[in-house]
């Protein structure tokens, strides 16, 4: 069963609409779950609890080709939908993420606030950017894992 803390009092809850109901409006939900199938479980146990305006954020290591349909998905249903990338291991988690974001112009100036505050810094620039379309933060994603996993191999193979 899945674990929620209450925005307003962090009170750990396993009620989905009294998290959601705790989150001041227009509300986003950031999911970090495996990507795959928990992401869609996810957006559905959310689709009758939220409202226009209301944003949900993949920011698990989603494959780019589902991260397309669920935008166009999202295109009709009464929330926003992105997707982001996030990198950085353990010390992104002690000094802030890079973060690549995959979407609409509105979704990331509506999340730019945010995520560049969280994000690693680079000579006191954020390490968050819009990096296209819906997919592309996602994309963006696989291809610095896939540079960095061939570094990997060539230094153990070194």
């Amino acid at each position: 069963m899945a674990r929620w803390a209450l925005a307003e009092r962090l009170v750990p809850t396993e009620d989905l609409a009294a998290f959601v109901r705790s989150l001041q409006r227009p509300r986003t939900i950031i999911l970090m779950v495996p990507a795959g199938p928990v992401v869609d479980q996810q957006r559905e146990a959310l689709r009758g609890l939220l409202e226009p305006r209301d944003l949900i954020v993949d920011a698990g290591n989603a494959n780019c080709a589902d991260t397309n349909p669920r935008a166009e998905e999202a295109a009709t249903a009464p929330h926003d939908f992105i997707g982001i990338g996030v990198s950085g291991g353990e010390q992104g988690a002690r000094h802030g993420p890079s973060i690549m974001v995959g979407g609409d112009r509105g979704g990331w100036l509506r999340l730019a606030p945010l995520l560049q505050a969280i994000a690693a810094k680079h000579k006191g620039t954020p390490c968050a950017a819009s990096t296209g379309p819906a997919g592309a933060g996602h994309f963006v994603k696989m291809v610095h894992n896939g540079v960095e996993y061939a570094d990997m191999q060539m230094i153990a193979e070194t």
